[in-house]
């Protein structure tokens, strides 16, 4: 069975961490914008626009619910994937040759998700580098103290 090492360890736990965190506010704001835009005190401001604008403010709030639906999700299902495999990994459940293949796609998530959470994407893809290359944790201590 697979030991990762403890840097690639600790860096994807933050890389969870923050990804739990992006879906868990995707998810708020998937609910919150429309509450936000239709409520009364809102709409108590919208009183100098014009018929036109109001149509066009209301498209654009329901495309923005509409996208911010589908990161939702996306960020979800994506998390919920990543939690099992990265879980496991860390657990040493994997083979080395199955661990090697998580490193790589945490390594390609990484670099796909540099695009919506940066941090996330950075943190992916160190660890997913390093445990694919087998980078070993040296600590330098000497014997005795």
């Amino acid at each position: 069975m697979h030991k990762i090492q403890n840097t690639p360890k600790i860096v994807t736990i933050i890389g969870l961490a923050l990804e739990g965190l992006a879906a868990f506010s995707a998810i708020l704001s998937a609910i919150f914008i429309p509450l936000l835009f239709n409520s009364e005190f809102f709409l108590s401001d919208l009183g100098e626009m014009t018929s036109e604008e109001l149509e066009f403010f209301d498209i654009m709030i329901s495309w923005m619910t509409s996208i911010m639906i589908v990161f939702a999700v996306l960020f979800t299902i994506m998390f919920t994937i990543n939690i099992i495999l990265f879980t496991k990994l860390i657990r040493g459940k994997f083979t080395e040759e199955q661990a090697k293949k998580v490193y790589l796609y945490q390594a390609i998530w990484g670099g796909i998700s540099i695009l919506l959470n940066t941090v996330t994407g950075i943190l992916y893809l160190v660890s997913g580098v390093q445990g694919y290359s087998g980078h070993v944790d040296k600590i330098d201590t000497r014997e005795g103290i």
